[in-house]
């Protein structure tokens, strides 16, 4: 058994005798930190990856912030030596928080964003770009989105820290994510994908694709199983991007008070 198993199920053990508010992490409404950390076995391209990732919106200055490292081994031979990471740390602030035209209803649907990237196969570098919020537009979609407290974003990135951006790359982020039920068992699926066109990292073509749709189901407090689809243009070889992924993840939700916010 890999140690960084015993490891999460240590984490587990743990927090199940330790007292922890859980609510609904899609209501971006409210006061939230929400993180998980998830265990899974690429069974194509056989190897372990070890996954904390955490959010909140409980940050001075109106600022929120996302994060996720994903740690892993080499491709093949069931590799538990996790010496490989690849992650991200996004920045958001909402526009109308400037201090200028605040009541202002198209500045209230957009962000401004900033990426800290970081990975074993390049340098880390920061990207700049704005983040659309489906769920603060007006009309059918926001509407449809906080009924069945689901959330979905595109982060829009224009500019880099590498200096290789050239005249033409831009990344296009979407993101989907939906809590839904089937009997009383709680479940969710969750989907992100990053468009890079004209991408200086690739040699081998000028646009890529990298992304990971994920269908959850509790079977124990906040403990889900998991199946995992990820197709990860990023990582070296280029040529063995596909893979599917089976494993446990773990959930906490802290959420203010309404009198505290107050």
């Amino acid at each position: 058994m890999s140690k960084y198993l015993v490891w999460f199920l240590a984490i587990i053990v743990f927090e199940h005798f330790v007292s922890i508010g859980i609510g609904c992490a899609e209501d971006q409404a409210k006061q939230f930190w929400w993180s998980n950390i998830s265990y899974q076995y690429d069974t194509k391209r056989e190897y372990i990856t070890l996954t904390p990732e955490f959010e909140t919106n409980d940050l001075p200055f109106d600022l929120e912030l996302y994060g996720f490292v994903d740690f892993t081994g080499d491709h093949g031979h069931d590799e538990t030596n996790l010496k490989n990471h690849c992650g991200s740390f996004d920045l958001f602030k909402p526009l109308n928080t400037f201090g200028i035209a605040e009541d202002n209803i198209f500045l209230h649907m957009f962000d401004v964003a900033m990426e800290y990237n970081i990975n074993t196969f390049t340098d880390d570098r920061c990207y700049f770009g704005f983040r659309w919020r489906g769920t603060r537009t007006f009309g059918g979609i926001s509407k449809f989105l906080n009924r069945i407290h689901a959330t979905f974003d595109i982060t829009a990135f224009l500019a880099r820290t590498d200096g290789r951006q050239g005249h033409n790359w831009w990344m296009i982020s979407p993101h989907l994510k939906i809590p839904f039920s089937i009997g009383r068992v709680n479940c969710f699926s969750s989907t992100w994908c990053d468009i890079d066109f004209d991408n200086p990292l690739n040699e081998y073509r000028h646009n890529s694709i990298s992304g990971q749709s994920m269908l959850g189901v509790n079977i124990w407090k906040q403990l889900y199983a998991f199946c995992e689809v990820k197709y990860e243009d990023f990582q070296e070889p280029f040529d063995d991007a596909f893979g599917i992924g089976f494993g446990l993840m773990w959930q906490w939700y802290f959420e203010k008070p309404d009198s505290v916010i107050r």
